[in-house]
Formats: structure tokens, C-alpha cells, sequence
């Protein structure tokens, strides 16, 4: 199984995003904050993924969350990614 897995700090300009499959990393893509949402959802959607994981401060995170989710909505009209928060 696929999935995308990102260790969001907000205070660093560049942040990683990882993807896995069944547990070995295939890829990674480093992106600054304000373009987050929407490289999450191009890396998804070049990879056939659907689980999302956010590492990190759940307050920051959820922020980043709801951006994603927006963004998928306006741009493809339907919210297929599942995102889960995970605290560090």
C-alpha cells in the first residue's frame, strides 16, 4: 500500500514529503509552506495515492489539512485523500 507521509515544522521554509510503498520510501519531494497543498495532491495523484499522514503539531497540521482538502475540492471536485494527524 501507498502513502505520503510529511513531518510538517513550521518554522523551516522547505518541507519534505515521503512516499512509501509497503513500508520502503519510492520517493521524495521537497517543497516550500506556502505550496504544501497543492504538491501533496500532484505527488497523490502521480503516485495513485489516498492516505495522507501529517507529523507534527496538530493545530499546525490541521491548518494544512483543511488546505489540502480545499484545494482538492476546487480543483478536482471531489475529496478523495484520506489525511490523518499525527502528533510528534
Amino acid at each position: 500500500m501507498k502513502k505520503i507521509v510529511s513531518v510538517i515544522r513550521p518554522f523551516t521554509l522547505n518541507q519534505n514529503i515521503f512516499v512509501y510503498e509497503d513500508g520502503n520510501k519510492i520517493d521524495v519531494v521537497s517543497v516550500e509552506l506556502e505550496k504544501i497543498e497543492d504538491t501533496i495532491i500532484e505527488t497523490a495523484k502521480k503516485y495513485d495515492v489516498k492516505e495522507i499522514q501529517l507529523i507534527g503539531s496538530k493545530k499546525f497540521s490541521k491548518g494544512i489539512q483543511e488546505k489540502i482538502e480545499t484545494a482538492e475540492m476546487t480543483k478536482y471536485g471531489k475529496n478523495d485523500l484520506e489525511i490523518k494527524l499525527v502528533n510528534s
